[in-house]
């Protein structure tokens, strides 16, 4: 396989060894497969494509193809010249068969640089002398995909505020997205197909929403409010590119040419691999429940970083001249009388400002026990690991959800380190606004707390 590491060849590789084949994996980083959990379960060929595919394809039946040069100028024709070399290597291998995951391509006659470009690899492939399965996929659904987590992070800024999401009309075009996991089983399934099998197949959900309907539709499964989309004549896909650089973990050079493809529709001409194949257990995956499944979905190493719902973190790392037994006596003793270790006034100040607006105020007081579900003052403590970590989610009215972790750790005879990591899931385009207005007090606040928690556990020491 060449791409196991990536989004889905990283979920690809472990339906394969369920079935019992025997995969090899083609990939430069090692170090990169190592964190997937199962290359201790295949064959490992370390190199560049270019260099180490005629390696790669020896003793091989199916070679999957699941690598596009996406990311700046010129993936074209990297593109082209990778797919000539994998045609050349499985032909002189003798590998029966080629599956390569493409893209879908519009019936109008025109393309983007981007879907010309899957267009092209497929057509390479299938002109070689080894037979193809070239598969034709939409946007696909799932935590991790690049167009997923677009849609994901856009609708969570904009549809989690009370804004109007001004939109190139475009964006009214059809689309027809799939779920990863109907992906996988195409893909899968493409290994049944009859001996010499050389063609094209588009590959779809049940639906065919428009790219405004994508977006609302997943607001409606998160929970988001609704907001007013309004279609604007111009369609600029750099200056897109760059908005959504801001507000995604996508790169503006991977987003350009996903949004270029948007100025096409995109849905299946035909349906003929459910006919040779039959359909995914249970039929094929609706839109609304491929967003319920990537919502609750943890992700691989092999997602777009910075998949998932969106965060921010802020983070302090103290080193401390004490045991870790005194340290975690600091940490498990904080708030109540005991305060929080910063400077004085300030969280008296914030909580009564919160008790103003509805919040729960300046509520002192420590639980008995710290166990998840206690109140401690105006935090609730989700998780505690005795001696080492206590996880607290903050019950203050703000637009977002923010949690506090405070973990010890030792790090030699009489040492140890703090660690404390504040993670906030903003709402909507308020949230991000909120963060980073309140951000430089954030810091100097919490700064001094990892500094106080540390001089405190010292001076348990001494």
């Amino acid at each position: 396989m060449i791409g196991a590491t990536g989004y889905v060849g990283a979920r690809l590789v472990p339906r394969l060894l369920g079935a019992d084949a025997t995969v090899r994996c083609l990939v430069r980083s090692p170090e990169k497969l190592a964190r997937t959990g199962f290359a201790d379960r295949v064959e490992v060929v370390r190199g560049d494509v270019l260099e180490a595919v005629a390696e790669a394809c020896a003793d091989v039946d199916v070679l999957y193809h699941l690598v596009h040069s996406m990311d700046g100028p010129g993936f074209a024709e990297r593109d082209r010249e990778i797919a000539e070399a994998v045609a050349d290597a499985a032909a002189r291998a003798g590998v029966r068969r080629i599956v390569y995951l493409g893209g879908l391509q519009p019936a109008d006659g025109g393309n983007s640089a981007h879907l010309r470009s899957r267009g092209e690899v497929g057509e390479v492939l299938l002109a070689g002398p080894v037979p193809a399965v070239v598969l034709q996929a939409g946007i696909v659904v799932g935590r991790g995909s690049a167009s997923f987590e677009m849609i994901r992070h856009v609708a969570e800024t904009v549809f989690g505020g009370p804004l109007a999401l001004p939109l190139p009309d475009q964006a009214w075009n059809r689309v027809q997205p799939i779920a990863i996991d109907d992906v996988l089983y195409w893909l899968t399934a493409a290994l049944r197909l009859p001996a010499g099998t050389n063609r094209t197949f588009d590959v779809g959900g049940p639906d065919a929403p428009t790219y405004v309907e994508l977006l609302r539709g997943y607001a409606r499964e998160a929970g988001l409010a609704r907001a007013v989309t309004v279609p604007v004549p111009v369609a600029a896909p750099r200056l897109g590119a760059r908005a959504v650089g801001l507000l995604t973990p996508v790169d503006r050079e991977l987003a350009a040419p996903l949004l270029e493809s948007m100025a096409h529709e995109l849905v299946c001409r035909e349906d003929d691999l459910a006919g040779l194949v039959g359909e995914p257990p249970g039929g094929r995956t609706s839109y609304p429940e491929a967003v319920r499944r990537a919502l609750a979905d943890p992700g691989t190493p092999g997602d777009l970083p910075g998949s998932g719902p969106p965060e921010i973190t802020g983070r302090h790392v103290v080193e401390v001249d004490a045991p870790v037994e005194d340290l975690w006596a600091v940490v498990a003793g904080i708030g109540g009388d005991e305060g929080w270790h910063t400077l004085p006034g300030v969280w008296a100040v914030r909580q009564r400002l919160d008790g103003l607006i509805g919040g729960v105020g300046l509520r002192r007081g420590r639980p008995r026990r710290l166990e998840p579900g206690a109140a401690l003052d105006w935090w609730r403590v989700e998780e505690v690991e005795p001696g080492r970590s206590l996880l607290l989610r903050a019950e203050t009215r703000m637009p977002g959800t923010a949690r506090l972790r405070m973990t010890a750790e030792p790090t030699g005879p009489g040492t140890s380190r703090y660690t404390q990591t504040v993670t906030f899931r903003p709402r909507g385009l308020a949230g991000r606004i909120y963060w980073y207005a309140q951000k430089p007090a954030h810091d100097l606040v919490f700064g001094v707390t990892a500094r106080m928690v540390a001089y405190h556990a010292q001076g348990r020491t001494e």
